[in-house]
């Protein structure tokens, strides 16, 4: 049964598709059937696509590069007419007027909304730069006029604009006047002490006693964040330790499983109980005195059924302490035979015996990848040494000939 929802997605989008189909065949950029809109004045080329109807038998294709629209006497003069008034509101930026002129101008080079460019022109650039900005510190205090001048472009046809304008040291406050005016002495007292090895700062100004100190860097406190982020990282590192840890231990006690596995097939086949077995193992390896996780485990267990503890249990705990799936399998094959008696365990070991050498040739087979894998970034470095080597001679040789 079809949904309400779905009957309602159905139907939008058969609305939907009606309703693109009848847009994309209304023809909204051509104006009475033949007719293309060009671009704004300054906007560029424009690429169209037009179907034409009776060049040829089919519909044919075509692509056009329509020019954007270009001025006319008429319309330049409209142009730059209502340019120049947006250009004398825009030109004073932050100042109130041009006859007091302190912080920045506005001078824009592309008025978009009438297409025309401007180019900027300053009597004195060391007061005002063509990009507007003021330099007004060494002006006088009853100001200094400059005459700045734009060029309106619109196509072909230009006109000029100038405009003057009076520049006035900025309006720093007292602190800022200060500072100014302790700079520009420093300054002064630089180009006095060229010849001398040091620089000496002044001891007093305006009748004040002065002090210096040069700010240190704060690259101290990137200690304490290192320190909290080595406190948070650190439990992180030693659960990764102890998953490698593991993970070793495992590697060590699964190269020792097809031993362990084939003496006691060896001793059961011998006619030894498995327990015997067992015990004659531990023997051998304690006489040994070496060390092998694998076999310790072995001797742990031997010793608990020694103090009473029930075959059965031992080999349960013993297949859990190893955390192998390997031994917890052998410990199941063992327990089996203590519950259900000894008929199958000699085929079941011969299968486990099997087995665990299958799983030693792959595990040798990836170890084998893996430290090939890591041979390959001091491969690298000799082959870059061996280049460098060779190269760096010859290259020398050249730039002596």
């Amino acid at each position: 049964m079809v949904d309400k929802r779905q009957m309602l997605c159905l139907v939008l989008g058969i609305i939907a598709a009606v309703s693109g189909f009848f847009v994309d065949n209304t023809d909204g950029e051509l104006t009475d059937g033949r007719k293309l809109e060009r671009g704004f004045y300054g906007e560029g080329e424009r690429k169209k696509e037009i179907w034409v109807s009776g060049l040829s038998e089919k519909e044919t294709r075509i692509e056009i590069e329509l020019g954007d629209r270009n001025f006319d006497a008429a319309a330049a003069e409209r142009s730059f007419e209502a340019a120049a008034g947006r250009l004398g509101e825009m030109l004073p930026g932050e100042n109130l007027s041009l006859k007091e002129v302190r912080k920045n101008l506005l001078m824009p080079v592309w008025l978009e909304e009438y297409g025309i460019s401007v180019s900027w022109e300053s009597e004195n650039p060391q007061v005002i730069g063509t990009d507007g900005t003021v330099f007004g510190e060494d002006c006088p205090e009853e100001g200094e006029e400059i005459i700045v001048k734009a060029e309106m472009m619109a196509g072909e046809y230009t006109r000029e604009l100038s405009w003057s304008i009076m520049v006035f040291p900025p309006d720093y406050t007292e602190d800022e006047k200060r500072r100014q005016e302790f700079r520009q002495l420093l300054c002064r007292m630089d180009e006095e002490q060229q010849t001398s090895e040091q620089f000496v700062l002044p001891d007093e100004y305006e009748g004040r006693k002065l002090s210096y100190r040069v700010r240190r860097g704060r690259e101290y406190l990137i200690f304490p964040v290192l320190g909290a982020a080595a406190a948070v990282l650190i439990p992180f590192r030693d659960r990764q330790k102890e998953k490698e840890r593991k993970r070793e231990r495992e590697r060590r006690m699964m190269l020792d499983y097809p031993q362990i596995v084939s003496k006691l097939a060896v001793f059961y086949g011998a006619g030894l109980p498995v327990r015997r077995a067992w015990e004659k193992i531990v023997r051998d390896y304690e006489e040994k005195g070496a060390k092998c996780e694998a076999y310790a485990e072995m001797a742990r267990t031997y010793h608990m059924m020694e103090r009473g503890t029930p075959e059965l249990q031992a080999y349960a705990e013993f297949g859990n302490r190893c955390h192998c799936r390997a031994y917890r399998k052998l410990a199941g094959i063992l327990e089996q035979n203590v519950r259900n008696g000894s008929g199958e365990l000699r085929k079941a070991l011969e299968t486990e015996l099997e087995s665990a050498f299958e799983e030693q040739k792959a595990a040798a087979r990836k170890m084998g990848e893996e430290a090939s894998t890591k041979l390959l970034v001091p491969l690298f470095l000799m082959l870059l040494i061996v280049m460098i080597i060779v190269t760096v001679p010859a290259f020398l040789s050249f730039g002596v000939g």
